[in-house]
């Protein structure tokens, strides 16, 4: 009896079909062995994570529980990229590791192109001594800011376990207030016989803007005081970040150092410079030193 010629062909299609389904087979185990062990992998990572925030926040709460006093009281300085701040800062502790922050700051705004000159009377001495005056400025600019926030702590006792570590954040209100700046300049009265200089204090404005930045008639700037009854008032807001640096560990005396940043946007622009365009918005970069008493 003779089999047809196609059976050897037929066997070898069989045993490839069975060799590739056994092959596939193991492939696709393969493939899920290392998904299992992938999410195994991530599961383990994940609970350990969730394990050391625990840990970090336990760490967190007994390391403030100790810390017996409530409320604080502090005074501070920043230097500012643009300026200087003066502030008073109330915190009350809400939980371990937690306070809210009433904030009340007074601050001096410049602008970074302005420099600050003198020179010698040479040419008018009858007209007095020179004073030191900034080329170009019309305005001092000085900000009080009233606001609240939060203090979180974040890293307790990190060195020899004394100094701590948290952040700040808050918001409020914000007053601008713009002073003209006056000048001393010489102007020479033509009106008579013999030409005389005459020395007049002056604001800058459209009208005299020429004079006013004309460099060689300016003998120096005004007192400070003048101009004050003409200070202009400007409403905003603004939002304040930093984190603060205490040295010492629970102490009734308390000492923090600051370093953050702020920015503030008002309802009309800010002209410091004559020759700068004036924008509605400040902001500035901060290192700063309070000082200040804890209590219960």
């Amino acid at each position: 009896m003779r089999y047809p010629q196609s059976i050897p062909f037929i066997s070898l299609t069989l045993a490839l079909c069975i060799c590739l389904g056994y092959s596939n087979a193991h492939a696709q185990q393969g493939v899920w062995d290392s998904a299992k062990k992938g999410s195994k992998k991530i599961n383990a990572q994940a609970k350990k994570s969730k394990l050391t925030i625990k840990r970090w926040k336990e760490h967190i709460n007994e390391w403030a529980k100790e810390d017996e006093y409530n409320k604080q009281l502090a005074v501070g300085g920043k230097l500012n990229n643009n300026g200087w701040s003066g502030g008073i800062y109330y915190l009350k502790k809400t939980e371990p590791g937690k306070h809210v922050i009433w904030q009340l700051s007074f601050s001096e705004i410049k602008q970074e192109k302005q420099v600050k000159q003198q020179k010698e009377n040479k040419a008018y001495p009858a007209l007095g001594k020179s004073s030191p005056f900034v080329y170009g400025k019309i305005n001092n600019l000085y900000t009080l800011h009233i606001g609240y926030g939060h203090e979180l702590l974040l890293l307790p006792g990190v060195v020899s376990g004394n100094l701590s570590v948290s952040f700040r954040y808050g918001a409020g209100f914000s007053l601008a207030m713009l002073k003209p700046y006056y000048l001393k300049i010489v102007h020479i009265n033509n009106t008579s016989a013999h030409p005389t200089p005459e020395l007049k204090e002056e604001k800058y404005s459209g009208a005299n803007a020429d004079t006013f930045l004309r460099n060689q008639d300016i003998l120096g700037a005004s007192k400070w005081s003048k101009g004050l009854g003409e200070t202009r008032f400007t409403p905003g807001l603004y939002a304040e970040a930093a984190f603060a640096i205490e040295p010492a560990k629970q102490k009734g005396f308390v000492q923090t150092i600051m370093i953050g940043g702020n920015i503030a946007y008002y309802t009309k622009a800010l002209p410091i410079m004559a020759e700068v365009k004036a924008l509605p918005w400040q902001g500035s970069l901060f290192v700063g030193l309070s000082l200040g008493k804890r209590w219960k």
